[in-house]
């Protein structure tokens, strides 16, 4: 039973957080808010961020569950990184800037030209700012090509094929179209990963066994 429970926690966190940010990505937005604009979905998609990135971080913890050597080694280890990078960027930014303009469009109409023009000033990143978004888009992709490099012993080459392809797509950025797009090829390589039948188990069904 206890077996069973960890399987279905693993599962969960494994599908569900690919899904969810699939989700999140084709609700995301094209344009940034402005000052003025209902941003009910904009806040609320970044506050879902801040579960949902955590979950893909434990996702590709679970992938290497157990594996030994040094690919598994770099995705342990690039993680923690990747959440706490990504949060700061994303979710952490798009919630003090959703904040921001809800509290601007309380303001009269020349306070709310003044606010808008700072938004845009604060929108418009330095070098700094591509650095920075650069390196989490790298942190992601590292530790999802070191789970695809860490079980390409034990896992279908198709399989890993769609992950390392999704992961590729969704470091470019999570809304539409390379986030939700990037997800589904992720997401798919997951499926087919975590639900295909193992050896033991076909051995078992074959023989008339059942499964430990």
């Amino acid at each position: 039973m206890r077996s069973n429970r960890k399987t279905v926690v693993r599962r969960v966190v494994l599908l569900g957080a690919p899904f969810l940010y699939l989700v999140l990505g084709l609700l995301h937005p094209m344009e940034d808010p402005v000052v003025g604009d209902d941003t009910d979905l904009w806040m609320t998609l970044h506050i879902g961020q801040l579960f949902l990135i955590g979950g893909l971080a434990y996702g590709l913890w679970l992938l290497v569950e157990g594996v030994e050597g040094r690919a598994a080694g770099i995705t342990r280890a690039l993680v923690l990184p990747y959440a706490i990078a990504y949060t700061t960027l994303d979710a952490l930014a798009g919630i003090a800037a959703g904040s921001v303009i809800r509290s601007a469009s309380e303001l009269s109409a020349s306070d709310q030209a003044a606010a808008a023009r700072l938004l845009e000033t604060m929108r418009e990143p330095g070098v700094d700012g591509y650095v920075f978004y650069a390196l989490t888009g790298l942190l992601w992709l590292g530790a999802a090509l070191a789970a695809v490099i860490a079980l390409r012993k034990t896992a279908p080459r198709p399989a890993l094929a769609l992950m390392g392809l999704g992961a590729l797509v969704f470091a470019v950025g999570h809304p539409r179209p390379t986030g939700p797009i990037g997800m589904a090829l992720f997401l798919a390589g997951v499926g087919w990963l975590e639900l295909r039948p193992r050896a033991a188990e076909v051995h078992a069904v074959t023989s008339g066994a059942q499964p430990a």
